[in-house]
């Protein structure tokens, strides 16, 4: 009995990837919540109106708290927002054995599937920085 309840756990323990389906799934605070939890992201903290997630957060009191993952809400907006970095905490590429994709790599590709690009929108900061992003169209999504 112990071998087989190590071999179902291991998949468990092992998966802990947003995916494009995660995301499609993602219309209130609530779902995304959910994502983050059932993906092994812990509640970091919240920013005026943000919910923030991260993966494996490393907390230090004097260099605050770093993560290779993040996850944001805005309640006030109803947006989402995920980052995601191309090197882990400790300084190891995140990514398959031969480190040619990683977990945005892998979203955009099935987005850039199931999707329709919709235009480039430009995001203003609070500090009155300009970032642009591309939109797509996605049928699945249950976001609105």
């Amino acid at each position: 009995m112990k071998k087989l309840l190590l071999l179902l756990l291991i998949p468990i323990i092992s998966y802990s990837q947003i995916s494009y389906k995660d995301i499609m799934s993602i219309n209130s605070d609530k779902m995304f919540k959910k994502v983050m939890i059932e993906n092994g992201y812990e509640f970091g903290f919240t920013y005026k109106d943000e919910l923030v997630y991260g993966f494996e957060i490393d907390r230090d009191s004097i260099d605050g708290m770093k993560s290779s993952k993040w996850g944001k809400y805005s309640v006030k907006d109803d947006g989402f927002v995920f980052s995601f970095s191309r090197t882990s905490v400790l300084g190891g590429f995140f990514g398959t054995e031969d480190n040619s994709e990683n977990p945005y790599d892998l979203i955009v590709k099935e987005i850039k599937k199931n999707c329709k690009y919709f235009d480039i929108l430009t995001y203003t900061n609070e500090d009155d920085e300009e970032f642009d992003y591309v939109c797509y169209s996605c049928s699945e999504s249950k976001y609105k």
